[in-house]
């Protein structure tokens, strides 16, 4: 997180919903003001209407005819926590037809951004040291799923986003340890990927490059046709064609592969 000095109020999303006030914990436990909360959080410094905190807490057609109400019942609760420390029940703002934050606020989520443009930059400039270094604090910023059990339209929506943000790093991950000839690594990240996500035909590239790099052609080529007979077992496809272009360099490459520095003897 950034320096609290500079930071008043941080939120952690990356799991289940944890404020902050400082070093101090902010007790807001019921889901939809902490779901409030991590909206007009996400927006900081922007107005968030009325109707899209309706939007975003129940959906348009699924609102209560007392949603305007609750939703003041709800900035309501987060004012009056947020006073407890500092007296800072100014810290959300009433603005002709929405609400706006109006504190400095950090988010893990906004942390996990940074390394991940970190690692990007660093990985541009060859710094694959810096850039695994990045990608791995990205990583450790993670509780568990975003948004754990928040409900509403805006917390599916963001989870999502949260989730592919985390498989971003995941990936750039990899294809450091690939680039740094870290293949062992490389290899048990992706299988414990593709336990999760066996369809993905990019885990299936970055795992047939792994072996092949590592020197286990034979391995790799058996991925692939495992791939396929699953993608068209389970969903009737047959793999893209970037991932059989893969498969066919890989099949009439007779060049000797890279090998880790760990493997050479």
């Amino acid at each position: 997180m950034s320096n609290t000095e500079m930071t008043l109020l941080r939120l952690s999303m990356l799991g289940p919903v944890e404020v902050w006030f400082g070093d101090e914990p902010v007790a807001i436990r019921q889901q939809k003001p902490q779901t409030l909360l991590a909206m007009l959080a996400r927006n900081a410094g922007r107005v968030v209407s009325i109707d899209e905190l309706i939007d975003g807490l129940w959906g348009v057609d699924d609102s209560p005819d007392s949603a305007v109400g609750a939703i003041r019942n709800f900035v309501w609760s987060v004012r009056r926590q947020l006073a407890r420390h500092e007296d800072r029940a100014d810290a959300v703002v009433s603005v002709r037809g929405g609400y706006r934050l109006a504190l400095p606020v950090d988010t893990d989520a906004g942390a996990a951004e940074r390394h991940r443009h970190a690692a990007e930059i660093a990985r541009a400039a060859g710094n694959l040291a810096g850039a695994g270094r990045e990608a791995l604090a990205g990583l450790a910023l993670w509780r568990g799923d975003p948004l754990s059990g928040l409900p509403g339209p805006w917390a599916a929506v963001e989870r999502a986003r949260l989730r592919r943000l985390r498989r971003t790093l995941q990936e750039c991950s990899i294809e450091i340890d690939l680039a740094a000839g870290q293949f062992d690594r490389a290899i048990a990240e992706v299988e414990a990927l593709r336990i999760i996500d066996p369809h993905c035909e990019r885990l299936t590239a970055l795992m047939m490059t792994a072996l092949h790099d590592s020197g286990r052609r034979a391995e790799a080529l058996a991925v692939y046709l495992e791939a396929r007979q699953r993608l068209v077992t389970d969903l009737g496809l047959e793999p893209s064609a970037p991932l059989a272009a893969l498969h066919q360099r890989i099949l009439t490459d007779d060049g000797a592969p890279r090998r880790c520095a760990s493997c050479a003897s």
